[in-house]
Protein backbone atom coordinates (compact mmCIF):
# COMPACT_ATOMS: atom_id res chain seq x y z
CA UNK A 1 0.00 0.00 0.00
CA UNK A 2 2.77 2.43 0.97
CA UNK A 3 4.69 1.51 -2.18
CA UNK A 4 1.58 2.28 -4.29
CA UNK A 5 1.16 5.67 -2.61
CA UNK A 6 4.83 6.58 -3.07
CA UNK A 7 4.80 5.46 -6.69
CA UNK A 8 1.66 7.42 -7.46
CA UNK A 9 3.11 10.57 -5.91
CA UNK A 10 6.30 10.15 -7.94
CA UNK A 11 4.35 9.66 -11.22
CA UNK A 12 2.19 12.69 -10.42
CA UNK A 13 5.27 14.84 -9.79
CA UNK A 14 6.90 13.72 -13.06
CA UNK A 15 3.71 14.31 -15.06
CA UNK A 16 3.29 17.80 -13.54
CA UNK A 17 6.86 18.67 -14.48
CA UNK A 18 6.45 17.39 -18.05
CA UNK A 19 3.15 19.11 -18.83
CA UNK A 20 4.07 22.28 -16.99
CA UNK A 21 7.17 22.85 -19.17
CA UNK A 22 6.72 25.39 -22.01
CA UNK A 23 8.39 23.79 -25.05
CA UNK A 24 7.61 26.75 -27.33
CA UNK A 25 10.40 28.75 -25.71
CA UNK A 26 14.08 28.26 -26.19
CA UNK A 27 16.29 27.38 -23.29
CA UNK A 28 17.83 30.86 -23.27
CA UNK A 29 14.37 32.47 -23.21
CA UNK A 30 13.27 30.36 -20.25
CA UNK A 31 16.49 31.18 -18.44
CA UNK A 32 15.99 34.91 -19.06
CA UNK A 33 12.45 34.78 -17.64
CA UNK A 34 13.64 32.86 -14.58
CA UNK A 35 16.29 35.52 -13.92
CA UNK A 36 13.74 38.31 -14.35
CA UNK A 37 11.40 36.54 -11.96
CA UNK A 38 14.12 36.33 -9.33
CA UNK A 39 15.27 39.92 -9.84
CA UNK A 40 11.81 41.43 -10.26
CA UNK A 41 9.60 43.13 -7.72
CA UNK A 42 10.38 41.83 -4.22
CA UNK A 43 7.69 39.92 -2.36
CA UNK A 44 5.51 42.07 -0.14
CA UNK A 45 5.69 41.46 3.58
CA UNK A 46 2.57 39.97 5.08
CA UNK A 47 0.59 42.81 6.61
CA UNK A 48 -0.02 42.58 10.34
CA UNK A 49 -3.71 42.36 11.20
CA UNK A 50 -4.66 45.27 13.51
CA UNK A 51 -6.56 44.53 16.71
CA UNK A 52 -10.27 44.80 15.82
CA UNK A 53 -12.84 47.05 17.46
CA UNK A 54 -14.48 44.52 19.76
CA UNK A 55 -17.38 45.37 22.03
CA UNK A 56 -16.48 47.12 25.27
CA UNK A 57 -18.42 47.00 28.49
CA UNK A 58 -18.77 45.57 31.97
CA UNK A 59 -19.69 41.92 32.35
CA UNK A 60 -21.47 40.45 35.36
CA UNK A 61 -21.15 36.70 35.59
CA UNK A 62 -21.57 33.62 37.74
CA UNK A 63 -19.29 30.59 37.86
CA UNK A 64 -21.56 27.60 37.26
CA UNK A 65 -18.73 25.13 37.86
CA UNK A 66 -19.07 25.84 41.61
CA UNK A 67 -22.45 24.07 41.54
CA UNK A 68 -20.70 20.84 40.53
CA UNK A 69 -18.47 20.72 43.63
CA UNK A 70 -21.02 18.77 45.77
CA UNK A 71 -21.15 16.12 43.02
CA UNK A 72 -17.47 15.31 43.60
CA UNK A 73 -17.24 16.31 47.28
CA UNK A 74 -20.55 16.26 49.12
CA UNK A 75 -19.00 17.94 52.16
CA UNK A 76 -18.37 21.22 50.30
CA UNK A 77 -20.66 23.95 48.93
CA UNK A 78 -19.46 27.09 47.12
CA UNK A 79 -20.75 30.13 45.27
CA UNK A 80 -18.81 32.54 43.06
CA UNK A 81 -19.71 35.65 41.05
CA UNK A 82 -17.49 38.01 39.11
CA UNK A 83 -17.12 41.22 37.17
CA UNK A 84 -15.03 41.97 34.09
CA UNK A 85 -14.60 45.45 32.63
CA UNK A 86 -12.55 46.97 29.83
CA UNK A 87 -9.56 49.07 30.83
CA UNK A 88 -8.48 49.48 27.20
CA UNK A 89 -9.13 47.92 23.82
CA UNK A 90 -7.62 44.58 24.82
CA UNK A 91 -7.06 44.82 28.58
CA UNK A 92 -9.60 43.97 31.28
CA UNK A 93 -9.99 44.30 34.99
CA UNK A 94 -11.31 41.04 36.43
CA UNK A 95 -12.58 40.48 39.95
CA UNK A 96 -14.47 37.72 41.76
CA UNK A 97 -16.18 37.29 45.11
CA UNK A 98 -17.21 33.95 46.54
CA UNK A 99 -17.95 31.87 49.60
CA UNK A 100 -17.43 28.27 50.61
CA UNK A 101 -18.52 26.03 53.48
CA UNK A 102 -17.25 22.62 54.55
CA UNK A 103 -18.71 20.24 57.09
CA UNK A 104 -18.02 16.56 57.65
CA UNK A 105 -17.89 13.91 60.34
CA UNK A 106 -15.85 10.77 59.74
CA UNK A 107 -16.25 9.43 63.31
CA UNK A 108 -12.65 10.09 64.40
CA UNK A 109 -12.58 13.67 63.11
CA UNK A 110 -15.26 16.33 62.74
CA UNK A 111 -14.51 19.53 60.89
CA UNK A 112 -16.39 22.70 59.96
CA UNK A 113 -15.32 25.75 57.96
CA UNK A 114 -17.04 28.76 56.52
CA UNK A 115 -15.47 31.71 54.74
CA UNK A 116 -15.24 33.99 51.74
CA UNK A 117 -12.61 34.97 49.20
CA UNK A 118 -11.84 37.76 46.73
CA UNK A 119 -9.68 37.77 43.61
CA UNK A 120 -8.62 40.72 41.48
CA UNK A 121 -6.30 41.17 38.53
CA UNK A 122 -5.74 41.98 34.89
CA UNK A 123 -6.47 40.04 31.69
CA UNK A 124 -4.97 40.64 28.25
CA UNK A 125 -6.62 39.55 24.98
CA UNK A 126 -4.21 37.86 22.54
CA UNK A 127 -6.90 36.92 19.99
CA UNK A 128 -6.55 39.05 16.85
CA UNK A 129 -8.87 38.02 14.02
CA UNK A 130 -9.91 39.73 10.79
CA UNK A 131 -13.60 38.89 11.09
CA UNK A 132 -16.29 41.51 11.34
CA UNK A 133 -18.46 41.16 14.43
CA UNK A 134 -16.18 38.69 16.20
CA UNK A 135 -16.00 39.70 19.87
CA UNK A 136 -14.33 36.55 21.23
CA UNK A 137 -11.22 36.62 23.40
CA UNK A 138 -8.25 34.43 24.24
CA UNK A 139 -7.10 35.70 27.61
CA UNK A 140 -3.97 35.48 29.71
CA UNK A 141 -3.74 37.18 33.07
CA UNK A 142 -2.67 37.45 36.69
CA UNK A 143 -4.68 37.51 39.92
CA UNK A 144 -4.16 38.23 43.59
CA UNK A 145 -6.34 36.18 45.92
CA UNK A 146 -7.28 36.49 49.58
CA UNK A 147 -9.45 34.22 51.72
CA UNK A 148 -10.77 34.66 55.25
CA UNK A 149 -12.36 31.68 56.96
CA UNK A 150 -13.34 30.43 60.40
CA UNK A 151 -12.81 26.75 61.01
CA UNK A 152 -12.80 24.26 63.85
CA UNK A 153 -12.36 20.62 64.70
CA UNK A 154 -15.23 19.76 67.02
CA UNK A 155 -13.65 16.47 67.98
CA UNK A 156 -10.40 14.62 67.36
CA UNK A 157 -10.02 11.00 68.31
CA UNK A 158 -6.76 9.04 68.21
CA UNK A 159 -7.28 5.31 68.64
CA UNK A 160 -4.83 3.65 71.05
CA UNK A 161 -5.42 0.13 72.33
CA UNK A 162 -2.77 0.21 75.06
CA UNK A 163 -3.19 3.67 76.61
CA UNK A 164 -6.79 4.14 75.53
CA UNK A 165 -8.27 6.50 72.97
CA UNK A 166 -7.24 10.16 73.09
CA UNK A 167 -9.96 12.72 72.44
CA UNK A 168 -9.53 16.46 71.94
CA UNK A 169 -10.98 19.41 70.01
CA UNK A 170 -9.93 22.72 68.47
CA UNK A 171 -12.19 25.71 69.06
CA UNK A 172 -13.26 27.98 66.18
CA UNK A 173 -10.66 30.51 65.07
CA UNK A 174 -9.92 32.68 62.02
CA UNK A 175 -7.51 31.74 59.26
CA UNK A 176 -6.43 34.05 56.41
CA UNK A 177 -4.63 32.99 53.22
CA UNK A 178 -2.95 34.93 50.39
CA UNK A 179 -2.03 33.59 46.96
CA UNK A 180 -1.37 34.58 43.33
CA UNK A 181 -2.74 33.04 40.14
CA UNK A 182 -1.71 32.77 36.50
CA UNK A 183 -4.76 32.30 34.29
CA UNK A 184 -5.49 31.27 30.71
CA UNK A 185 -8.93 31.10 29.16
CA UNK A 186 -11.34 31.50 26.28
CA UNK A 187 -14.34 33.85 26.17
CA UNK A 188 -17.01 33.76 23.48
CA UNK A 189 -20.13 35.80 22.70
CA UNK A 190 -22.87 33.19 22.20
CA UNK A 191 -25.75 35.67 21.95
CA UNK A 192 -25.83 39.45 21.75
CA UNK A 193 -23.94 40.62 24.88
CA UNK A 194 -24.17 37.14 26.47
CA UNK A 195 -20.83 35.42 27.01
CA UNK A 196 -19.54 32.01 28.03
CA UNK A 197 -15.96 31.67 29.24
CA UNK A 198 -13.73 29.11 30.88
CA UNK A 199 -10.40 29.58 32.61
CA UNK A 200 -7.59 27.40 33.90
CA UNK A 201 -5.95 28.74 37.06
CA UNK A 202 -2.48 27.92 38.39
CA UNK A 203 -2.41 29.04 42.04
CA UNK A 204 0.63 29.59 44.27
CA UNK A 205 0.22 30.22 47.99
CA UNK A 206 2.06 33.23 49.44
CA UNK A 207 1.17 32.89 53.11
CA UNK A 208 -1.37 31.37 55.48
CA UNK A 209 -1.70 32.74 59.00
CA UNK A 210 -2.35 30.43 61.99
CA UNK A 211 -2.37 27.31 59.81
CA UNK A 212 -0.04 25.58 62.30
CA UNK A 213 -2.92 25.32 64.80
CA UNK A 214 -5.23 23.51 62.38
CA UNK A 215 -4.55 22.94 58.70
CA UNK A 216 -7.51 23.91 56.53
CA UNK A 217 -9.25 21.06 54.75
CA UNK A 218 -9.86 23.50 51.92
CA UNK A 219 -9.25 27.25 51.54
CA UNK A 220 -12.13 29.16 49.88
CA UNK A 221 -11.11 30.07 46.33
CA UNK A 222 -7.70 28.40 46.63
CA UNK A 223 -8.41 24.71 47.19
CA UNK A 224 -6.54 22.09 49.20
CA UNK A 225 -5.14 23.85 52.24
CA UNK A 226 -2.12 21.54 52.59
CA UNK A 227 -0.81 22.35 49.10
CA UNK A 228 1.43 25.26 48.14
CA UNK A 229 0.21 24.99 44.53
CA UNK A 230 -3.27 24.16 43.26
CA UNK A 231 -4.88 23.92 39.84
CA UNK A 232 -8.34 25.43 39.37
CA UNK A 233 -11.02 25.70 36.72
CA UNK A 234 -13.86 28.18 36.16
CA UNK A 235 -16.80 28.18 33.74
CA UNK A 236 -18.65 31.49 33.69
CA UNK A 237 -21.93 32.62 32.17
CA UNK A 238 -22.19 36.40 31.98
CA UNK A 239 -23.99 39.39 30.53
CA UNK A 240 -22.00 42.39 29.33
CA UNK A 241 -23.41 45.87 29.83
CA UNK A 242 -22.05 47.74 26.80
CA UNK A 243 -20.44 51.16 27.06
CA UNK A 244 -17.82 53.18 25.17
CA UNK A 245 -18.62 51.63 21.81
CA UNK A 246 -18.48 53.60 18.57
CA UNK A 247 -21.78 53.97 16.74
CA UNK A 248 -21.64 52.36 13.30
Amino acid sequence: MLRYICTSLLLFALSWTAFGQDYTQSGSERERQNIEGKEGTPLKKKEKIPYPDKKKGTELGIDISRFLIPVFDEDRFALEAGVRSNLGKRTFFAGTLGSETVSFDDKSYTYESTGFFVRAGIDYDIFVVDEKGNNDNILIGLRYGYALQEHEAGSLTIDEDYWGDYTSSISPYTLNTHWVEAVFGLRSEVLNNFYMSWMIRIKAKISSGNSEILEAYTVPGFGNGSNDFNLGFSYVLGYQIPWGNKKK
